[in-house]
């Protein structure tokens, strides 16, 4: 279906020949296009689409509908810094929209700027900080980077943070009570609830181990209200920055210099935010986030000037494959990179193991794999919630991903210079969404523009 009206949209089109022909580029489209209108669907609001070359606004109306077909509510597409195609469907570009798991990604960036102070670094042993844990065989080997990772070897714990998912009642959909049900299923084991005591970090930090650091990919809440009461604990002890608290950092480093306006941050009775999973966001302010890491830590001020907020080299730690799980950075996921491996991959375990990173050269060296059949089960269930898909390594392009329960995504695409948002309802047919059928017609017609990012000197940041 959406194929068939590609191919008919583009041969209908004058601006898309050109397009096609590579006589103009992409960028020149932008300022062409604005004589032309388009319809608008009765189901879905559109804005922006003035700013849009013809067959390049073809090509993201068919993944945009390829999303609605999956329970999609919104696509926002920015390149090179400008929002050049926007479209809703029972939803609007004021309405911010929970991110769930998306908000992860925000902790690796924040953390690299705790490096950059000075606060901390990724490989100092936690205890030295959570000096509860320096009596603890597995608990006191557990360095930052294994948080960031999602291999410190610490329980998930679901259970034992009952309240994080009240925000995500904004999200309809059969997918919640799924994840409930798996929760208290694990819980009749473990009895993990009975470390429940409304404060989410001081929680965190009485979570058991299951495995030594650096062994085990596992994907959970535990490893990040963790580092939330490791970064707490390392702002109370000083006096330079002016913030306490990891919500205040976050501000002072992240949302106020980049610009983005916080719809909701969903807390504990203690006041703690939830940090892997609590934010909400417009379409707009999460691409902000995206354009900030596609600029390598850079954001221009009115006039078009450059101010770079965070070293090149310390955001780009973000972005190497770990050993744990070569598909999983630090708190992004990625689509793309150079000898990428799938969770899961092999016959005997799901959990990732072993294994070594070059870090020079960002390569991986060798991912050794185990765990039971319980835990690859276990992986698999946790992959479909954390919204990765397969399909991804069908993408020839580099891509980081911020991904969250009910496929909301954001997409960075470093060598196309796009940043795409994608929000949906996290339903059981909208599980079926997958990347690369979602990126395929955008990134195909980028590419068909012919436009050189290294010539191209009129860039709209």
């Amino acid at each position: 279906m959406y194929s068939e009206q590609y191919a008919k949209s583009e041969r209908s089109s004058v601006l898309g020949g050109i397009l096609k022909s590579g006589r103009i580029g992409l960028a020149g489209l932008l300022c062409v296009w604005g004589v032309f209108s388009f319809g608008r669907d009765a189901a879905a609001q559109d804005s922006g689409a003035e700013d849009s070359p013809k067959a390049f606004k073809v090509a993201c109306d068919q993944a945009s509908e390829y999303s609605e077909s999956f329970d999609g509510r919104a696509v926002l597409v920015m390149h090179r810094g400008r929002v050049v195609y926007e479209r809703y469907k029972g939803w609007n570009k004021e309405t911010p929209h929970m991110l769930a798991s998306g908000t992860k990604s925000f902790t690796g960036v924040l953390a690299m700027f705790a490096v950059q102070d000075k606060l901390l670094s990724l490989d100092e042993l936690v205890c030295e900080t959570l000096t509860e844990w320096k009596t603890d065989k597995r608990k006191s080997q557990i360095t930052v980077r294994h948080l960031l990772t999602l291999c410190s070897g610490l329980e998930p714990a679901d259970a034992a943070f009952p309240t994080r998912g009240q925000g995500l009642q904004q999200l309809r959909g059969g997918l919640l009570a799924e994840r409930q049900q798996r929760i208290q299923r694990q819980d009749q084991e473990k009895k993990l609830s009975d470390l429940a005591t409304g404060n989410w970090f001081a929680d965190a930090v009485k979570v058991p181990s299951k495995a030594n650091a650096g062994e085990v990919f596992d994907y959970g809440p535990s490893h990040f209200y963790v580092f939330g009461e490791l970064l707490n604990r390392k702002l109370l002890s000083q006096a330079e920055i002016p913030a306490r608290s990891f919500e205040e950092y976050a501000k002072l480093r992240i949302f106020e210099p980049v610009g983005i306006s916080v719809g909701r941050w969903g807390k504990d009775p203690a006041g703690n935010v939830n940090i892997p999973g609590g934010l909400s966001l417009t379409a707009r302010e999460w691409a902000k986030f995206g354009q900030f890491v596609f600029d390598k830590g850079s954001v221009r001020d009115a006039s078009g000037n450059a101010k770079q907020l965070i070293s090149e080299e310390l955001l780009q730690q973000c972005f190497l494959p770990s050993t744990a799980n070569p598909r999983y950075g630090l708190t992004w996921w990625l689509s793309g990179v150079q000898e990428v491996a799938d969770i899961g991959g092999s016959d005997t375990g799901g959990s990732n193991t072993g294994g070594g990173q070059d870090p020079s050269s960002g390569k991986i060296q060798g991912a050794v794999k185990g765990g039971t059949i319980r835990d690859r089960i276990r992986m698999g269930i946790l992959n479909r919630e954390a919204e990765i898909d397969d399909d991804s390594k069908e993408l020839a392009s580099e891509i980081y991903i911020a991904a969250g329960l009910g496929k909301q995504r954001l997409f960075v695409v470093p060598d196309q210079e796009l940043v795409i948002v994608r929000f949906a309802e996290p339903t059981r047919a909208g599980n079926r969404f997958g990347n690369a059928s979602f990126l395929k017609p955008i990134l195909e017609a980028v590419a068909q523009s012919h436009v050189s990012p290294a010539s191209n000197e009129t860039k709209d940041r």
